[in-house]
């Protein structure tokens, strides 16, 4: 007995070290020699490392970072989007904004905002005084101001920040109708003024798509408009008796960012958790308050700016992403989880990749920058087993496809090894 004891774990250990020096062969390969990679896989069952390639080090995680922003939003908000708090005061309907993205986002057809702000009161009051951060974070690229990936923060967001401007012949249309009138049909070398609200479209374009610049006014047209009411902006904070008023179901917002790696949405769900807490809405407060209670016993204590991952003074590591990620296998049930995050080779970012099985094996978070590729969340291996890895690309000058092939590669070979 004691000698089949023993074959079995010489066994055993001949396996594990054949499977390891698989993976250590790829990742020591002369692809990845010329850049900075890191490589985390843990077994959340039997609570032990799998492998580990410079786990513990530090790598700008783009887009990854917004796995930490679903974790806080998911422990800090109810199973509804918190759209505004409100007080009925006589005929005049109070509001103060608490971040919700998506008012009048095109891809929510819930109107229930702005149909309860519609019928309540003559007037809406606004008070304007519960956000004063900047509208971009340290880290992100001051030219992105055009791009529609990079619209501004707020405390009150209509249509994503953004500008919709259609174009027929010579007339032009937009959304919000307020900005018809600085917009023009002229060719120019960006769709915006850097200072200004004043927007151009060139001929050749049918429609476009930019940030505006938020700022009282802007609200106070917009609003005004849609709602075909008088908003008066105040300075002044609510009355204590303010009541909450709910749009979108929450993981129809956590989907949407995790699945097309929504910033804008990313931002924001750090504000709207930022508005169950007292005080004015801080994504840096909201940062600082689930690095000191949900994710006080990370091992690698991150350098964590934005929600979205746009700003490059973030640092994370590999473990650290396993680590929140077994947070969130531990306390959320797995359907749910393979619910907001992307599939491979069915949903989001990874629907044309890892499409090589009937049965999908990876359910993760992709992240790009230039120069930097990244991938963290769950893989199931053909034994039947859930691992936890994160993978993570910095500093390369290599065509990003070709880095995602080799990284597909590498999860191939821990689902059909292990």
């Amino acid at each position: 007995m004691k000698f089949f004891i023993l074959i079995c774990s010489i066994f055993s250990s001949v396996q594990l070290f054949a499977q390891k020096d698989l993976i250590d062969q790829h990742l020591n390969s002369d692809f990845y020699s010329t850049q900075f990679t890191g490589f985390y896989l843990y077994d959340p069952i039997l609570k032990e490392e799998i492998f580990t390639y410079n786990g513990n080090k530090f790598f700008t995680p783009a887009s990854n970072t917004k796995i930490f922003t679903l974790y806080t939003a998911m422990k800090m908000l109810g199973d509804s989007i918190p759209a505004f708090k409100y007080q009925l005061i006589g005929e005049e309907l109070h509001i103060e904004g608490t971040g919700d993205p998506t008012f009048l986002h095109p891809k929510y057809k819930n109107n229930r905002a702005v149909d309860f702000l519609k019928n309540n009161g003559t007037k809406i009051v606004f008070h304007w005084n519960n956000f004063d951060e900047e509208s971009f974070l340290p880290g992100w690229t001051w030219d992105d101001f055009r791009k529609d990936y990079s619209p501004e923060r707020s405390q009150f967001p209509i249509n994503e920040n953004m500008v919709s401007i259609s174009k027929t012949g010579n007339s032009v249309k937009t959304f919000p109708t307020y900005f018809e009138q600085f917009t023009q049909i002229k060719t120019m070398l960006e769709p915006r003024d850097f200072y200004d609200n004043k927007f151009y479209i060139n001929q050749q374009k049918r429609s476009e798509k930019v940030p505006f610049i938020v700022n009282e006014t802007v609200i106070e047209k917009s609003l005004t408009e849609i709602l075909g009411k008088p908003v008066d902006m105040i300075k002044t904070p609510m009355g204590a008796n303010s009541k909450i008023f709910y749009s979108q179901k929450s993981d129809d917002v956590y989907r949407e960012m995790m699945e097309n790696s929504d910033n804008f949405l990313a931002e924001h769900l750090l504000i709207l958790a930022s508005s169950t807490m007292s005080g004015k809405l801080s994504s840096a407060q909201v940062i600082d308050y689930a690095k000191n209670n949900f994710l006080k016993d990370l091992k690698q204590k991150p350098e964590w700016f934005d929600g979205s991952g746009l700003s490059r003074y973030n640092l994370f590591t590999p473990q650290s992403f396993v680590q929140v990620l077994e947070k969130m296998y531990n306390e959320f049930p797995e359907q749910r989880l393979h619910s907001i995050f992307p599939i491979g080779g069915k949903t989001g970012t990874i629907k044309n990749r890892y499409k090589d099985s009937t049965t999908p094996y990876i359910y993760a978070k992709t992240g790009t920058l230039n120069n930097n590729v990244t991938l963290s969340g769950y893989v199931k291996t053909k034994s039947g087993r859930t691992f936890i890895f994160s993978l993570m690309n910095n500093n390369s000058t290599k065509d990003l496809s070709l880095i995602r092939n080799e990284n597909e590669k590498l999860l191939r070979i821990v689902r059909d090894n292990y």
